[in-house]
């Protein structure tokens, strides 16, 4: 836990405003943030967990771009990892008005309303093209194809898996074999800016417009790498009837140059990808087991849907 003082005096000489009020939001995972208030606006003070997330010179390269394809997006004022008292480093930017998704009540049609309006943004946000895929860094990713993207970091992302013997190592170099040979159709895609997180805790609402926050987890990948990580999340927290509408609901009102039926042919492909990715992070975390035979339930049905057929 940082010090309240401390945070206010790195604000202050960033920033050159006097710090009026100071409230820490409880329930963040990972990450401290606070809100600020001075005499003209409130902002948002963020201190890092990690020092390698997110990479360094993302946050203002991919801010530069959301303004220049004028996306509504909070204003990045500061990303620092210089400070000593900071070591992951901290970010500060301006404070939005609205309430996150996850924290309304939203009825079915309310809720299909959300994604319609989700998926008319995102389509602008995928208009973003970068160069090369995987971490962006500074706007420049290393991996010339999405494909061996995801071969050369599943290694990274079965770890726990691998070393806990939960998923048997040679299941999960089947499975990372056959990934490969099933995502080469994602090559012809151009890298796109990719949020990496889209879920209703990151819609911020506000009267009748949303505004996407939290891009810590932005990615250089194709277009259906996004999608796919939301339908993932969807079959997660909603029923089927729901996922499936809702899915829907965005993909009417995404627009793309591409043929959007494709993504109906590798979806489950991805699935496979995301819900491995969940289930190593979920394994690694206390009373992981309720939540672990939820994604693998998805990740039985992936692998089938995929012509993956191996029992996990």
């Amino acid at each position: 836990m940082y010090n309240t003082d401390l945070i206010i005096k790195t604000f202050e000489n960033s920033i050159g405003k006097p710090v009026r009020s100071i409230y820490r939001y409880d329930n963040v995972p990972n990450n401290q943030v606070y809100r600020i208030e001075t005499d003209s606006r409130p902002f948002i003070f963020k201190i890092y967990a990690q020092r390698d997330w997110p990479e360094e010179g993302k946050l203002p390269f991919v801010h530069q771009k959301l303004d220049e394809y004028s996306i509504p997006h909070a204003r990045l004022y500061a990303f620092n990892r210089e400070d000593d008292n900071f070591p992951n480093g901290y970010l500060i930017e301006e404070f939005l008005p609205g309430v996150t998704a996850d924290r309304l009540t939203l009825s079915h049609d309310e809720n299909i309303k959300l994604f319609e309006k989700l998926g008319a943004l995102m389509s602008k946000v995928h208009q973003i093209k970068v160069k090369n895929y995987g971490y962006t860094g500074s706007g420049i990713g290393i991996w010339t194809s999405f494909s061996e993207f995801i071969y050369d970091i599943f290694d990274d992302a079965t770890s726990y898996l691998r070393e806990e013997n939960i998923v048997e190592a040679g299941k999960l170099d089947a499975i990372r074999e056959n990934l490969r040979d099933k995502l080469k159709a994602c090559d012809c895609y151009s890298p796109v800016i990719c949020h990496g997180d889209l879920s209703t805790k990151n819609i911020l609402v506000h009267k009748d417009e949303i505004v996407l926050i939290d891009w810590d987890d932005v990615q250089s990948l194709c277009w259906m790498a996004d999608i796919a990580r939301m339908t993932t999340w969807m079959k997660l927290t909603y029923d089927s009837k729901s996922a499936d509408a809702y899915r829907k609901a965005f993909l009417d009102s995404y627009e793309t140059e591409y043929d959007k039926s494709a993504f109906d042919k590798l979806e489950n492909a991805l699935h496979v990808w995301y819900c491995i990715d969940y289930l190593n992070f979920a394994a690694a975390t206390p009373n992981y087991h309720h939540q672990f035979e939820a994604i693998k339930r998805i990740l039985q049905n992936a692998l089938y849907g995929s012509g993956i057929e191996l029992g996990i």
